[in-house]
C-alpha cells in the first residue's frame, strides 16, 4: 500500500533520526512504529481460565488416582457402555 502524508518538521527530524540511527528505511521506522502501536492499543487477550469462565464450560470430576496412567482403557469402557448395543 502507498501512503501519501504531510509531517511537520519536527516529525520529520524525528524519523529521519530514527532511520538514520537504526540504519533502517524510513518504511521500516514506520511499520515498526506502527506495531509498536498496535501492540501498546490492543486490547489483552483475556487469560485463558477468565475465557473458561465466560464460555460455561468449565466442570469439575471425580476419577480414580491413577486415572492419568489409564484414562485411555476408562475412555474406552464408558464408550463400550454408552454405545455398544450388542
Amino acid at each position: 500500500m502507498l501512503l501519501n502524508t504531510h509531517l511537520d518538521n519536527e516529525v520529520f527530524y524525528k524519523l529521519e533520526y530514527l532511520a538514520e540511527v537504526t540504519h533502517a528505511s524510513v518504511s521500516d521506522v514506520i511499520k515498526q512504529a506502527i506495531d509498536h502501536y498496535y501492540e501498546w492499543a490492543k486490547p489483552p487477550l483475556p487469560k485463558a481460565a477468565e475465557m473458561l469462565l465466560h464460555s460455561g464450560f468449565v466442570g469439575c470430576g471425580e476419577a480414580e488416582p491413577t486415572w492419568s496412567e489409564n484414562y485411555q482403557t476408562e475412555f474406552e469402557i464408558l464408550m463400550t457402555e454408552k454405545y455398544d448395543n450388542s
